[in-house]
């Protein structure tokens, strides 16, 4: 999504996260209708999984989770799906979508348990 972005905007740094949702947050019209995309998609996939295991919370890691404005929107679209399809919308408990909280940092916390774990060992 960061890539497409700003590959819209013209941006050398494709990976430029910051830039990209700078201009989601301005306004501009191809940036918010790629991150709207985007964050159907992701809702799409927590739907696919929330059938399967039911679960309580979802928990969006990485530093994208760090953007306030993702988690938002994927919770509204998420709400938007079973608004418009009445029998989803009858037999799904929709699980609460939270940033995981140590953000970026999750994957570094996981791996510090993981070796943790194996000098215990």
């Amino acid at each position: 999504m960061v890539e497409r972005v700003n590959q819209e905007l013209g941006n050398e740094d494709l990976a430029d996260g910051l830039a990209a949702f700078a201009a989601i947050k301005s306004g501009n019209e191809e940036a918010g209708k790629i991150f709207r995309q985007y964050c159907l998609d992701v809702a799409v996939m927590i739907l696919n999984l929330q059938t399967v295991i039911n679960g309580e919370k979802v928990v969006i890691g990485g530093g994208i989770s760090a953007q306030e404005i993702l988690i938002e929107e994927i919770r509204r679209q998420f709400g938007e799906i079973l608004q418009d399809n009445p029998i989803l919308g009858q037999q799904v408990i929709p699980p609460e979508i939270v940033a995981a909280k140590f953000r970026n940092d999750t994957n570094l916390y996981g791996a510090l348990f993981a070796l943790l774990q194996g000098m215990q060992k």
